[in-house]
């Protein structure tokens, strides 16, 4: 009897130690982040059967368990992750808001500054002061456009480096969960649960999901295994597989993400690595840096090259025509067709060629014009170079389909055109800028898949398809003109297309002699001083150039003298002396446009039988102001993004998405903080240390200590009687 009692106050002696011990380790980890507190799990022994019943043994401890919820901890990963999302988008858009809308130093300032720098030089055209204050002008504006590209620049490659810290610290994660796989595997042989390496383990786990949206699954034999995006496994079991963060093999300025498969990258795609930190960079630099980049980009273009046709479209004070006041890279070749024959003109030039050109079959050949000097070139055949202008003409394909052109100039080149590492093929892209107005603040994409092309405009995922025969005409889509310049695209190869990368950081200006700035007009109209009735010209200016960028921005004829001949009060015919055509008769009716050449005249008055209009060249000029109201007019009128946007605008639209971006970003940062809080809260609420229960529990397990311990004592007595009783 006294051997049982002693075993019963043993075993309380024993649950209680065991029960200060584990309270001492949660008081000990109370600050401890991921401790989840344990608790003793007791329970009777099998009783022994005597011939007075049952008698109890005491109690044994079957185990200490940790108070946790898997859900509610599920919960906290899912929280974490989102908010860590939220937190990092904010931070980085909140640094990009900063720079696209300073109101002070920000692009549309610069451009307000430069356009009234044109207006001085309208009012005065004369003025060598006006015209040097304008060239300083455009040079600050194109040094605010660098200086901002140069920040998005700094953006973009400081990133580059936060996704591989990220990519970095996701292995150490992994590879710190699947050695403590290997260590709970071990020790949950044992029958009993590693309570402390479970929290570390679930701890790590929420950590990863800082970085990463992360799934696990948890096996049989208590190791989890953990998978990212589609299930691409990170770790099983023991077993880690190391993410690799890269170039892209379509745009090596572009850190991409990877796992390794067969001593192979195989990249993923972007939209599969969600949540996190990670999946904030990602989806910052596609929603919102591209963007920003691109439409600055953009509207350094849409100016540049609408500015530059329209300054060619006027006279210098030389009495020359303009040439392109900004320089920005060119294609040096541009193909059009000639009276049904395709033509490819190349210019040695490249980016530096700042003049229109005119081209007239003249037999077998060609007579090419510098429409900037009037430099004429004799008979150029096909594949030779004409010694005047230095261009070569030669032989487009066939199949092209082409514009037929009199007259062309040398367009914007497209920014990069990457073709994928992994490509087999042998094909070469070649194009360039066609229109302006039609360009998007994208990048795009060009597969194929053995049958089809398909163009991928990346911003908002529009596919286009093409068949060969499409493709084999040259493919023009959002103001770009491209083929494939030589070799074939074996299926499943890939280019992407940078329309508008490196505009800005090529971007200068070419003029500095204030003497070239072409404010005035190369025609002037002069009412006969013998005329007998009121007729008068209204306006007479230069027909607005076309958004084409392979269009010249005048008519070759602009300069040619014309006669307008009145034959009665309501009726005229107007001449062309260089080319000696008359024209049928025309109705006259006052307040009519007139439009020959490439230049429009309003006419009003009533006429007399005989009066006459002289066209000429603007000899002089040195007060003519006409293109010069034209250029300030550029300012205000809608020209980019399909003609629904003036400069100032197309920018505003990108600074008003990206401060919408960061708006919901702060709303949504706030919303998921609160939602990992109220996570957090919910686990706790399970798991966490409370010091006052854990306070009383020491006393109750001290008393139960002291209890234990009397029991022995009372045994200790009663067999010491029992002892004495046999003396």
């Amino acid at each position: 009897m006294a051997s049982s009692v002693f075993n019963i106050g043993v075993s309380g002696l024993n649950a209680a130690n065991l029960g200060i011990t584990t309270t001492g380790h949660n008081i000990s980890n109370v600050n401890t982040d991921g401790f989840s507190r344990q608790v003793l799990r007791q329970s009777a022994p099998y009783p022994l059967l005597s011939g007075s019943g049952f008698n109890g043994l005491g109690v044994q401890v079957d185990t200490i368990a940790r108070m946790y919820d898997r859900f509610l901890t599920k919960a906290v990963e899912v929280a974490q992750t989102q908010s860590s999302y939220q937190q990092t988008r904010l931070a980085h858009l909140t640094e990009i808001n900063n720079i696209v809308a300073d109101p002070n130093a920000g692009v549309s300032p610069a451009l307000q500054d430069f356009f009234s720098s044109v207006q001085n030089v309208t009012t005065n055209p004369a003025s060598p002061p006006a015209r040097q204050a304008m060239l300083t002008s455009a040079q600050t504006l194109v040094n605010r456009f660098q200086v901002f590209n140069q920040r998005l620049q700094e953006q973009r490659n400081a990133l580059n480096g936060e996704i591989s810290n990220a990519v970095n610290s996701i292995n150490s994660y992994t590879q710190q969960i699947a050695e403590l796989n290997n260590k709970i595997v071990v020790a949950q042989s044992s029958g009993q649960p590693p309570n402390d390496l479970l929290d570390q383990r679930d701890l790590l786990v929420k950590d990863l999901n800082k970085l990463v949206k992360a799934n696990t699954m948890t096996m049989d034999d208590g190791s989890i295994n953990v998978f990212v995006g589609n299930g691409q496994g990170l770790v099983v079991g023991g077993s880690v597989s190391k993410l690799v963060a890269d170039s892209n093999p379509a745009d090596p300025s572009r850190i991409t993400v990877g796992y390794m498969q067969d001593n192979q990258t195989i990249f993923m795609p972007e939209s599969q690595l969600a949540g996190g930190q990670l999946g904030a960079l990602l989806d910052y630099r596609n929603q919102a840096l591209d963007l920003a980049q691109n439409s600055l980009e953009r509207t350094a273009l849409g100016m540049v090259e609408s500015f530059n046709q329209q300054h060619k479209a006027g006279q210098d004070l030389n009495g020359n025509l303009g040439r392109n006041l900004f320089d920005i890279p060119r294609s040096n070749f541009v193909e059009f067709s000639v009276g049904g024959t395709n033509i490819r003109a190349t210019s040695p030039n490249g980016t530096n060629e700042s003049s229109d050109f005119s081209i007239t079959a003249s037999g077998t050949g060609y007579v090419i014009k510098r429409l900037s000097d009037g430099a004429t070139s004799g008979v150029v055949n096909l594949g030779s170079t004409d010694p005047v202008t230095g261009l070569t003409l030669s032989a487009a394909s066939a199949s092209l389909s082409l514009p037929a052109q009199g007259s062309f100039a040398f367009p914007p080149a497209i920014g990069t055109i990457n073709s994928n590492s992994k490509n087999t093929g042998t094909a070469q892209l070649t194009g360039y800028i066609s229109d302006i107005s039609q360009l998007t603040a994208s990048n795009y994409e060009l597969s194929f898949d053995g049958s089809n092309y398909s163009l991928y405009r990346m911003s908002d995922g529009t596919r286009t398809s093409y068949t060969a025969a499409q493709m084999a005409q040259g493919i023009q889509q959002d103001g770009m003109s491209f083929q494939i310049a030589s070799g074939t695209m074996n299926p499943n190869d890939r280019f992407v297309l940078k329309p508008l990368e490196g505009v800005i950081s090529s971007l200068s200006v070419r003029i500095t002699d204030p003497k070239q700035v072409a404010v005035a007009a190369p025609m002037l109209a002069t009412v006969a001083k013998a005329n007998t009735g009121s007729l008068k010209v209204v306006d007479h200016v230069v027909n607005t150039p076309s958004v084409s960028s392979t269009d010249a921005a005048l008519n070759p004829a602009i300069r040619n003298p014309v006669n307008i001949n009145f034959t009665s009060p309501t009726s005229f015919t107007y001449t062309d002396t260089v080319t000696g055509v008359t024209s049928a008769a025309q109705t006259y009716t006052p307040g009519m446009s007139l439009n020959v050449n490439g230049w429009t005249m309003k006419l009003d008055g009533t006429p007399a039988t005989g009066d006459v209009i002289n066209v000429t060249s603007n000899i002089g000029g040195s007060a003519d102001n006409r293109n010069g109201l034209a250029l300030g007019k550029l300012q205000t009128t809608r020209i980019l993004e399909g003609g629904t946007a003036t400069y100032q605008e197309s920018y505003g639209r990108m600074v008003s998405k990206i401060g919408t971006q960061t708006n919901e970003a702060t709303i949504m940062s706030k919303a998921q903080d609160k939602l990992l809080s109220n996570a957090e809260d919910s686990r706790d609420s399970v798991s966490a240390v409370s010091l006052d229960e854990e306070a009383a529990n020491l006393l109750r397990y001290q008393q139960a200590y002291q209890a234990a311990s009397k029991v022995i004592q009372i045994a200790q007595t009663a067999f010491q009687e029992i002892l004495n009783i046999g003396r």
